[in-house]
C-alpha cells in the first residue's frame, strides 16, 4: 500500500463547508457519568471540520429549548457558524440517548435510543430543513468548497444542487433509503457516496451507481472499501491501543476525507489519483481510530489538543502505541440534563434539572 501521510494540518484559508441533515443533542450514559454533546452525523462532521480550521455552516431546525441551548453553546465554543440554524418555538430539538452494552462476545458496544427513559414515548425527532432555509443559504454570500448531507428533503436537494453548480464537492452519507425519488436524486448529485455495509450494503444498485465519482462502503472494525474508476480497493481499520467507544467513527472518517480533498472543491477531481484518495481515506480512518479511545462521538476533541492529536496520528503512522491522555480541554462545561426529556413527560411534570457534567465532545 502507498505510504500514508497522517500529518495533521489546519485547513488553508478557512474553506467553507455547508451541511444539511441531522443535528441533535446526544446524551451519553458513560461509565462514570452522563454527559451531553452536540451530535448527529451532520452536526459531528461540521463540528470536526470547524475544529480543523474550516468555516462550517450547518443548516438545521432547532427549537427554543434546553437541547438547542446545549448545541448552540458547544458549536459557538468550537467555531461552528450558527447563521442557518433555525430558532423555532414550535419545534423540539432532536435528542438521542447513547448507551453501552456488551455483545455476545463480551465486547463493549454502543446503542442509540430515541425513546424517552421515563415514559417510553418518542424523544424529539429530526425535522427536515425548509425550502425557506435553503433559500436563505443560496441567497447569502456563502461560497462553499464542500457540501455534506445525511438526511434528505427538498431543501437538502436544493442546497446540494446549488453547491454542485457552484463548484463544491458534494458528499452524501445516507443511513436509509426513505423516499426513493429523493434518494436517487441525491445519488446522482453527489461526487462521493458513503454508507455503511450494515445499513445499505445489501443494495446492489447502490454499489453499482454510476454518477458518484467515489463510493465508500464502511465495514465497521474490518475497515472500508472504496470504488474509484470502476475498481474496488480495501483499506483495513487502524488498530487502536484502547477501544472505548465506536460512536462517531464514520463521522471522523468523513470529516478527514473532506479535510484532505475538499479544500479546492470539485476541482480536486481534475488531478485526483488513486494514491491521494486512499491517503485521504486512511487519514480519516486514523482520526476515527484515535477517537475510539474516548467516550462520545467527538470525545477526542475534549480529551486532547490538536497538537496532541497530531502526535497520536504520527504514532499510528509509525505503528507505535501511546497511552491515552487523561487531559481535558478547557472547552468542557457544565450543563443540566432535565429529568423529563420528551414533550409528554415535560407537560405532566416540569422536572427540576439534575446537575450532570456535560462534555462537548
Amino acid at each position: 500500500m502507498t505510504r500514508v501521510d497522517l500529518t495533521l494540518k489546519p485547513a488553508p484559508r478557512h474553506p467553507i463547508c455547508v451541511g444539511a441533515g441531522f443535528v441533535a443533542a446526544d446524551i451519553v450514559e458513560g461509565r462514570t457519568e452522563e454527559f451531553v454533546a452536540a451530535g448527529g452525523s451532520c452536526g459531528n462532521v461540521l463540528a470536526i471540520l470547524a475544529w480543523l480550521g474550516w468555516k462550517s455552516y450547518p443548516v438545521a431546525r432547532l427549537g427554543r429549548d434546553w437541547a438547542a441551548t446545549v448545541i448552540r453553546k458547544e458549536f459557538e465554543s468550537i467555531g461552528v457558524e450558527g447563521d442557518f440554524l433555525s430558532d423555532e418555538k414550535a419545534v423540539q430539538t432532536p435528542i438521542v440517548i447513547q448507551r453501552f452494552v456488551e455483545d455476545k462476545a463480551g465486547k463493549r458496544v454502543h446503542r442509540f435510543s430515541l425513546a424517552c427513559p421515563e415514559c417510553g414515548g418518542w424523544l424529539p425527532r429530526f425535522r427536515a430543513s425548509t425550502l425557506q432555509q435553503a433559500t436563505e443559504v443560496t441567497e447569502s454570500a456563502t461560497a462553499p468548497k464542500a457540501f455534506y448531507m445525511d438526511r434528505l428533503s427538498p431543501a437538502a436537494l436544493k442546497l446540494a444542487g446549488w453547491a454542485k453548480d457552484n463548484g463544491a464537492l458534494v458528499v452524501f452519507e445516507p443511513s436509509s433509503i426513505g423516499d426513493e425519488r429523493q434518494f436517487q436524486k441525491a445519488v446522482d448529485l453527489c461526487h462521493i457516496l458513503k454508507f455503511s455495509h450494515d445499513r445499505l450494503g445489501h443494495m446492489r444498485d447502490l454499489l453499482e451507481a454510476q454518477q458518484p465519482k467515489v463510493i465508500v462502503e464502511t465495514l465497521a472494525e474490518e475497515g472500508l472499501r472504496v470504488r474509484w474508476r470502476g475498481h474496488w480497493s480495501e483499506l483495513p481499520a487502524f488498530k487502536t491501543p484502547a477501544f472505548v467507544d465506536g460512536a462517531g467513527a464514520g463521522d471522523w472518517t468523513s470529516a478527514g476525507l473532506l479535510h484532505q480533498l475538499g479544500t479546492t472543491g470539485a476541482k480536486v477531481f481534475e488531478t485526483l489519483q488513486k494514491p491521494r484518495l486512499l491517503s485521504a481515506l486512511r487519514f480519516g480512518q486514523a482520526l476515527a481510530a484515535v477517537n475510539c479511545g474516548y467516550e462520545g462521538a467527538r470525545g477526542v476533541m475534549l480529551a486532547m489538543t490538536r497538537d496532541q492529536l497530531a502526535k497520536r496520528l504520527t504514532a499510528l503512522a509509525s505503528r507505535k502505541t501511546e497511552a491515552s491522555d487523561s487531559h481535558q480541554d478547557a472547552a468542557s462545561h457544565e450543563s443540566d440534563i432535565p429529568t423529563r426529556l420528551c414533550a409528554t413527560c415535560a407537560s405532566d411534570e416540569k422536572g427540576a434539572p439534575k446537575p450532570k457534567k456535560a462534555m462537548s465532545g
